[in-house]
């Protein structure tokens, strides 16, 4: 499979308000969502800039490494089709800043799918900007901390 090919006709496709309402439902249903109603969430998604939070990674530049297989992961589309549960990375993923607190418009960044794998529910937005500067010693810091 050439590569070089693949890049040139890749076609960025944005999320649509059909994934982002299904989205948004599934969150009201968990009751995690703090948005006003669906309307107040789109206007805040569309307001974005659609780029990761934490590494600037474009929406755009996740879509062709995750859609043209440059990097793989299970949890990624198949050969360029995307299945249940095989949907990551494909768009931006909506963080929450503080991962205790619900999905609001305070508490909400578009994050890439590495950035918020990698956060997880383990960081809070400051604690991970730190921890990405320089994770070995971060880590260290927290060890010492903890010994002392």
């Amino acid at each position: 499979m050439n590569k070089r090919k693949n890049i040139k006709n890749f076609i960025y496709q944005p999320k649509t308000k059909a994934q982002l309402k299904n989205w948004y439902n599934n969150g009201k249903i968990k009751e995690k969502v703090d948005f006003i109603d669906f309307e107040d969430f789109y206007k805040w998604y569309n307001k974005q800039k659609k780029e990761c939070h934490y590494c600037s990674l474009t929406e755009e530049e996740s879509q062709k490494i995750v859609m043209l297989g440059i990097l793989k992961s299970n949890r990624f589309p198949l050969n360029g089709k995307i299945t249940r549960g095989r949907a990551r990375g494909v768009w931006l993923e909506i963080d929450r800043k503080n991962p205790k607190g619900k999905y609001s418009q305070n508490n909400c960044v578009l994050s890439c799918y590495f950035c918020n794998n990698d956060k997880s529910d383990v960081f809070n937005e400051a604690e991970y900007k730190n921890f990405i500067k320089d994770r070995r010693e971060y880590l260290r810091n927290l060890r010492e901390m903890k010994i002392k």
